[in-house]
């Protein structure tokens, strides 16, 4: 069942990356798996309004440029994959998230979490993008 006001069929998707060509990523407390910021978007709210919206909940952070990389069906989802810019100087604070996803973010080699990801690499959207460019 979907949270109410969510759009269970939408997702926001984004890929972070910082100077080094690692990934912000987050480990889960429920699964204690890797997972990137983003999620379920809001009934009618614009998937870049949402994008926006997810990683300031999630991470605190605000996002300096984001562009729409591509959108993609992934099984039920639709699924909008943004790559994102933020200011590498901001402090990542995810106090504020609502479903408190996860208690802290980093930048890693998604190479040393692919075992241990969320979202598995054959239907990670994110990932497979950073993969094939």
């Amino acid at each position: 069942m979907a949270k109410e006001g969510r759009d269970s069929n939408r997702v926001a998707a984004l890929l972070i990356c910082d100077e080094h060509d690692n990934i912000l990523m987050g480990r889960r407390n429920d699964d204690f798996k890797w997972s990137n910021p983003g999620g379920h978007l809001k009934v009618n709210e614009d998937a870049y309004e949402g994008a926006i919206r997810e990683l300031k909940e999630e991470t605190g952070l605000d996002v300096q440029e984001i562009q729409l990389i591509k959108m993609t069906k992934c099984g039920k989802n639709l699924v909008y994959l943004f790559e994102v810019r933020v200011d590498p100087d901001q402090i990542i604070d995810p106090s504020n998230d609502p479903d408190k996803e996860s208690d802290w973010w980093i930048y890693v080699d998604p190479n040393d979490v692919r075992e241990e990801l969320h979202i598995p690499l054959e239907h990670n959207v994110v990932l497979k993008y950073w993969i094939d460019n």
